[in-house]
């Protein structure tokens, strides 16, 4: 489920229907102190850290003296659209997490040899986590909410995926290689990964395994590290999505 405070294009992301708008655009709590203060669009935080600073006065003593430091932190209500690019998309890692974030998305089960199993977020620390919020005033009642409650934040089922990677090779026929998921999910997964293809990549053998030469066709021109290399990842990340 999507965090109530976070928006999803005309109440769905993805096409997928997995998440309601919260018209309001509140979360699940709000936090009653004069350091903050909520807009429509954003959450403003003034916060004080206190530290000591200690001065050798010499002769075994020391002088403590207090500071503090004001920060002013200002968050959006409205998450907005959020891209992950991975580096080595193509690889072992790369496949397994597209293809886990694409079954949570479109809610997929598959079959096992242990049983039916189901997508989920149980191994992330946001989504399958809580954090305590405080103590109940009446009761005495410990509080904790989820940790994607905390603040608006991206759900991961909203990320938008690409990378690069040293094979051309597509996410499906990569996910195969990887041998790694249980093959009644790839078949649910594999049309939509068949047209994901990683950006060409830097390749700089010195700081790639040797076994990994064979793979690599999916190369930008150079093996030795360029300004020019620097300027086109920067500008892939720029024209992501």
């Amino acid at each position: 489920m999507m965090a109530p405070h976070a928006e999803g294009p005309n109440g769905s992301v993805n096409g997928s229907g997995y998440a309601s708008i919260n018209s309001d655009n509140k979360g699940m709590f709000t936090v009653d102190s004069p350091n903050v203060v909520y807009t429509e669009n954003e959450i403003k935080t003034k916060y004080t850290y206190r530290t000591t600073s200690v001065t050798n006065a010499g002769n075994g003593k020391y002088i403590a003296t207090p500071k503090e430091t004001v920060y002013d932190f200002k968050v959006e209500r409205k998450v907005g659209k959020v891209g992950m690019m991975l580096v080595g998309w193509g690889g072992n890692n790369g496949t397994t997490v597209t293809a886990g974030i694409i079954a949570n998305r479109r809610g997929l089960s598959w079959d096992t040899r242990e049983g039916k199993r189901a997508a989920n977020y149980y191994g992330s620390v946001v989504m399958g986590s809580t954090m305590k919020l405080g103590t109940e005033a009446k009761t005495g009642k410990e509080i904790n909410i989820p940790f994607h409650d905390v603040l608006p934040m991206v759900h991961p089922n909203e990320l938008v995926v690409g990378g690069w990677d040293i094979s051309g090779m597509d996410l499906a026929a990569a996910m195969d290689r990887a041998a790694v998921l249980e093959p009644t999910l790839k078949s649910m997964v594999k049309k939509e990964m068949a047209g994901m293809k990683p950006l060409p990549s830097i390749y700089y053998p010195d700081f790639i395994a040797a076994n990994q030469e064979k793979r690599a066709d999916n190369l930008l021109e150079g093996s030795k590290a360029s300004m020019a290399h620097v300027e086109k990842i920067r500008k892939d990340i720029r024209y992501f999505f």
